[in-house]
């Protein structure tokens, strides 16, 4: 930016001379110092007293002399200035012309008529050369070896082999080599807080991996053995130690960001750089049934967009939401009542997942397996189709076989008369029977049918039924973290972000997507979001370390 100055001073014979001087510099600066563009021999004036800078919407003066800059008779320490503004600092009046064309903005510079030399500095102050008979070059020199005593050498005797280590370690009065930490050590590493070698093995140099592997045992972030994907990245550059206050872990953005931002292409992943408007949309791994070469069924977690995956689920169980959640109650046997999310759904300790639903205790109280209405207090287990039919031949051969005359069907056996052999078997066989006939009721029309796949197989008369195996995906995103407890709030609830109040198929998964976490999560920088989102980073829901085989035990399939 060029400046025009114009000096203006008086001559011997009542004359004016003026001298035009072009600055090229960022801003004229104003003050006492010789670095200042325009200096004045005016001992008010300030080293650094004001400055003024052009731009394209008019020139400003700044200065952080609270009343020694006076602009057209007024004291101020900022203002806009326009071509005729008259400028005073102490005797030195600035005032503001015309600039020609070739130049930003111009200002005349001259002393008031009625300029004394009492505040004029005739000559510049000599430096001191000497304090109390010292030299500065002495001075200097003695300060710089009292720091390397005091910050090296003594501290460094602390490393020495031996003796000389000990002395300075418990010696109140020694500076050790603690002195050199930059902040104290964190909590998870108090127990070797007074060991330096555990991570520091050799003297002056980084803290290596293999000191880090020594306590820890983690898997590699990248599932490949090609170390040019993290290049020499180290432990300790992510987990800083001696911080204050201390944060072992570097939540940084950039972290991660600046390697995800651009992934090689053999990387099945999408480019991430901010949850704000740079993640791709939610993907999931779905626990889903296949038939292979034999016609058995094997489990395999799926890796699929969550669009996909919205009816996906086959998980063999038949479940109904929004029969459960009406708002004015269902029919329970201790009547009608409204039903929470949280009576069946628990989170488990800590709040980072939920506890599994099972049906002894969060489905018996309303699906009863009570099979006799004489003795609604008998039901059958839960469970495998064998233990169903079992208990009920038991309960039968009972109430024909037992002891108590009001359960005995007295066409088997009469009071004081024996059972013959073939009273036995004719029994036994009228107990399965009835057995069967209870069996099929359950299994085909009021119990397991309501949640289960059912199927019967007409060739085996001693167990035609066979309910399918229910397979819950238990952690749809194995490589993100989730707490419930932390969304625990006043303003939440679990259908704001499950909409399980009209789901009407366990077909359906109710994961929220990535528009409904953004309601409250935003960018990592702060100032991008709105005023009721939380500035979210990376690190907040994905760790860096994690295994390289997925859910279950099995490799994900990817799907692009």
């Amino acid at each position: 930016m060029k400046y025009l100055i114009r000096f203006i001073t008086q001559t011997a014979a009542g004359g004016v001379e003026q001298n035009d001087r072009i600055v090229d510099a960022p801003a004229i600066t104003l003050g006492r110092a010789t670095d200042q563009v325009l200096q004045l021999k005016d001992k008010r004036a300030r080293l650094q007293h004001a400055r003024i800078e052009a731009a394209r919407d008019g020139a400003t003066l700044t200065s952080n002399v609270r009343s020694g800059v006076t602009v057209n008779g007024r004291s101020q320490s900022e203002a806009t200035l326009q071509v005729g503004d008259v400028i005073e600092i102490g005797e030195n009046v600035i005032k503001v012309i015309a600039a020609p064309p070739d130049v930003a903005f111009a200002i005349s510079f001259e002393l008031s008529p009625d300029a004394s030399s009492d505040h004029v500095v005739a000559e510049w102050s000599a430096p001191n050369d000497s304090v109390a008979g010292w030299s500065k070059r002495r001075i200097a020199w003695t300060l710089a070896a009292v720091v390397l005593l005091v910050a090296l050498v003594l501290p460094g005797l602390s490393m020495l082999p031996g003796g000389v280590a000990s002395v300075t370690r418990d010696s109140a009065l020694l500076i050790d080599d603690g002195y050199w930490l930059a902040g104290p050590v964190h909590n998870a590493h108090s127990s070797i807080a007074d060991q330096c070698e555990a991570c520091h093995v050799d003297a002056f140099q980084r803290v290596p991996d293999e000191a880090c592997a020594s306590c820890h045992t983690v898997d590699v972030h990248v599932a490949s053995s090609d170390a040019t994907v993290l290049g020499t990245t180290r432990c300790a550059s992510c987990h800083l130690e001696h911080n204050e206050p201390p944060e072992l872990v570097n939540q940084h953005q950039g972290l991660c960001a600046d390697c995800h931002n651009d992934l090689p292409d053999n990387v099945p992943l999408q480019p991430a750089a901010d949850f704000l408007d740079a993640h791709p949309d939610f993907k999931l791994s779905l626990l889903l049934p296949s038939e292979n070469d034999v016609g058995e069924i094997e489990w395999q977690t799926e890796h699929m967009r969550l669009a996909d995956a919205r009816t996906a689920d086959r998980s063999n169980l038949k479940f109904d939401h929004s029969v459960h959640l009406v708002e004015d109650g269902i029919i329970t046997p201790d009547g009608k009542r409204v039903v929470e999310c949280a009576e069946c759904h628990v989170a488990e300790p800590g709040g980072i997942g939920m506890l599994p639903v099972s049906m002894d205790e969060h489905c018996s109280g309303c699906h009863t397996l009570a099979f006799d209405p004489d003795d609604p207090s008998r039901t059958v287990p839960h469970g495998d189709s064998a233990s169903v039919v079992q208990a009920l031949v038991e309960y039968y051969s009972a109430r024909l076989l037992g002891s108590d005359p009001d359960a005995v069907d007295q066409r088997v056996r009469r009071p004081g008369q024996r059972l013959t052999r073939a009273d036995r078997d004719r029994a036994a066989a009228e107990a399965r029977e009835q057995a069967l006939i209870v069996a099929e009721d359950l299994f085909e029309r009021r119990a397991c049918v309501t949640c289960h796949e059912v199927s019967r197989n007409e060739n085996d008369t001693d167990l035609p039924w066979s309910v399918v195996p229910v397979r819950l995906t238990q952690k749809f995103y194995p490589h993100a973290s989730f707490s419930h407890a932390a969304h625990d709030t006043e303003v939440t609830s679990c259908d704001s972000c499950h909409s399980a109040s009209s789901s009407e198929s366990a077909h359906d998964v109710l994961i929220p997507d990535i528009a409904t976490c953004r309601d409250c999560h935003g960018s990592a920088v702060a100032r991008r979001n709105d005023s009721d989102q939380t500035a979210s980073t990376c690190i907040m829901c994905h760790g860096f370390h994690f295994e390289a085989k997925g859910e279950h035990g099995v490799t994900p399939t990817m799907r692009p």
